[in-house]
């Protein structure tokens, strides 16, 4: 007799302080590789997965899953600069998106 499969997946939920970090470290001007390293250090991932950084990604910065995808190849590749070169312009074009959403500490500069 053959297991019963589940006809649903649930989503692990986001993380808002996640979202929060991933924005301020982008403000900051930050790599594609430190923003990917930090999201699995915080998920308790491997550097292999990728599904989740992907979620955080659009998330984080109101990109479109097409604009992300580049991760999944890169993921495990030392091809820093192609991927910073695909990710971080799409970064900064969504910044007036996603700068708002960082809570505001009136002790740290935009």
């Amino acid at each position: 007799m053959m297991p019963e499969l589940t006809t649903s997946f649930e989503e692990p939920a986001i993380r808002e302080d996640i979202l929060h970090r991933m924005r301020d470290m982008a403000r900051r001007g930050t790599n594609v590789r430190e923003l990917v390293r930090f999201v699995q250090g915080k998920l308790g991932v491997n550097e292999a997965v990728y599904l989740p950084v992907l979620g955080y990604l659009t998330r984080a910065f109101g990109l479109h899953l097409r604009e992300v995808l580049p991760v999944r190849e890169w993921i495990g590749s030392d091809y820093d600069d192609e991927i910073n070169a695909a990710l971080i312009p799409a970064i900064e074009r969504n910044r007036p998106y996603w700068l708002p959403l960082i809570p505001q500490d009136p002790a740290v500069p935009k």
